[in-house]
């Protein structure tokens, strides 16, 4: 979830020199002569700017909180393998019905942090193409500015046409072509096409690669995204 940037201020100024105050007039017979100490102005007025800097943190993230008191994880799970549960109709439909995973899939589970990835080939030809997916479940942090910094900058491998229509922010494209990534809350998700192999072993030649309509590859990565983020939170 992106949460809003951190207010950064302080100046570099020095304070201005205060005049000396007057002395106190004596004080009357039998009376504690010892005057109150006085509270540093920089002490009350820092302990206020924390003071209102937890209400407003409080307040924006109260809605983000689980019931244990971390973050809201919006319903997804852990116990669902996502190349299983992912139908993949549209690109099925395209490509050709599921097959074997080529991989073992890689699966790592932190207390802050869940990771699933798999793959599935679709039986088309006479190219066969890998389906990935990647499944990411953070726990404790908020995903967000990474997600974007990654996506923002392309010395970091990202980029791609920001779209909207699924999750809370979703990039299609960029460094890995006909793929989706998806940000939904503290869940992060993608999918990507790739041919599975491009050289024919029988003939010895190489295979080529036909273009892909990236218009119509959005239209089934959207589809199939989505009945995948349902699938992972029911």
């Amino acid at each position: 979830m992106i949460s809003e940037p951190e207010l950064v201020g302080g100046g570099g100024f020095p304070d201005p020199v205060a005049p000396p105050l007057p002395h106190p007039p004596p004080a009357p017979a039998g009376q504690d002569t010892a005057a109150p100490r006085a509270r540093r102005p920089w002490l009350w007025a820092l302990g206020g700017a924390v003071v209102a800097s937890a209400v407003w943190a409080g307040g924006l993230y109260a809605y983000e909180r689980g019931q244990d008191g971390g973050p809201d994880l919006g319903g997804y799970r852990t116990d669902r393998d996502p190349c299983q549960v992912a139908k993949a109709e549209g690109l099925a439909a395209a490509f050709g019905p599921k097959g074997v995973s080529p991989d073992e899939p890689l699966k790592v589970d932190h207390p802050a942090l869940f990771q699933w990835s798999c793959s599935v080939t679709l039986a088309s030809k006479p190219i066969m193409y890998t389906l990935h997916i990647s499944y990411d479940l953070h726990r404790v942090t908020d995903p967000g500015p990474e997600f974007l910094a990654v996506r923002e900058d392309p010395q970091l491998l990202g980029g791609g046409e920001r779209i909207s229509g699924i999750g809370e922010v979703a990039y299609f494209g960029g460094y890995e072509e006909n793929s989706l990534t998806v940000l939904d809350g503290q869940a992060v998700l993608s999918m990507s096409l790739q041919p599975t192999d491009d050289f024919d072993e029988d003939t010895n030649q190489p295979i080529e690669v036909p273009e892909l309509d990236p218009a119509a590859m959005q239209t089934y990565l959207v589809e199939d995204m989505r009945q995948l983020m349902t699938a992972l939170r029911s």
